[in-house]
């Protein structure tokens, strides 16, 4: 079916997608929840007319880098992800000469991860993912200007599999004992003071977090290293992570990278599901 190499690379692009997209928060609105905004009055002899000039803002408390531990990361993580709900997003994905950009935006909902994305590049098409269900519009699909829609309930299948890979929870729940985490640094990512972590996971580990065929071990390196930005208020700003897939049959490895950035957090997104007369369905799906 011709949908099939497109909906794997599709899952290798949401798995690299949810690497920070889990990692959403908002860096001004969250963090301890102590920074305030409030207004005084400058003069306490003005007039009732005068008042209203004499209001000041206070600025909200900035949070210092502080360091998280293995045992604090995943919960720090998640504490800020579930606080923010919304963010912004692009990943940029290159392997065997060719690359893709993926830009969107995603919010949290009671059924995990919703997003609305497009890319450019290897592969061109849009996507939305609400609930169990995504949908895809890409010339390489074959259904025209309609979205394919292709259902994302049931856990065993690859698409139910790529339904679990934009859950960060569930992606961040292989982070939850990581094989070393490593501060290599601080850097400044986009007017953003953020820590820089180094994250070795053990792939076995990583498959049985996400509930994926440990067969697929066989597909993965020895070790999984990422590398992750992370600010004052525990937010991710930034990630990148390379990879040596292992050829079928022993031949030469495929290196993959990808690097993604994360902006935009707290504030209002729309995603909505396609009009019913624009969305179609192919058998066996």
């Amino acid at each position: 079916m011709r949908v099939t190499p497109l909906a794997r690379r599709l899952g290798s692009a949401a798995l690299v997608l949810t690497m920070g997209v889990g990692l959403a928060a908002c860096s001004d609105d969250s963090g301890s929840g102590e920074s305030t905004s409030s207004a005084t009055d400058e003069s306490s002899d003005a007039t009732t007319d005068e008042a209203a000039g004499g209001e000041e803002t206070e600025e909200p408390a900035e949070a210092s880098l502080a360091e998280l531990s293995a045992d604090e990361f995943y919960p720090a993580v998640m504490e800020a992800m579930r606080e923010a709900e919304t963010f912004a997003f692009e990943t940029t994905s290159g392997s065997a000469g060719q690359t893709q950009t993926m830009t969107g935006q995603a919010r949290f909902g009671a059924d995990g991860v919703e997003m609305q994305a497009s890319s450019t590049g290897a592969q061109a098409m849009e996507m939305i993912l609400l609930g169990k269900a995504m949908y895809m519009k890409s010339p390489d699909l074959g259904t025209g200007d309609k979205w394919l829609k292709i259902d994302l309930s049931d856990p065993n299948s690859l698409f139910g599999m790529i339904g679990k890979a934009t859950d960060p929870e569930v992606m961040f729940k292989a982070m939850e004992a990581p094989k070393k985490l490593e501060l290599v640094g601080s850097e400044d990512v986009d007017g953003v003071e953020a820590n820089r972590y180094r994250i070795t996971l053990d792939p076995t580990q990583y498959l049985k977090a996400m509930e994926f065929p440990a067969a697929m071990a066989d597909m993965l390196p020895d070790e999984l290293v990422t590398e992750m930005w992370v600010d004052a208020d525990d937010l991710p700003r930034k990630f990148t992570q390379t990879m040596q897939i292992p050829a079928v049959g022993g031949g030469k490895p495929t290196t993959t990278t990808t690097e993604g950035t994360y902006s935009d957090f707290g504030t209002d997104v729309e995603i909505e599901e396609p009009p019913a007369s624009q969305v179609t369905q192919q058998p066996g799906m």
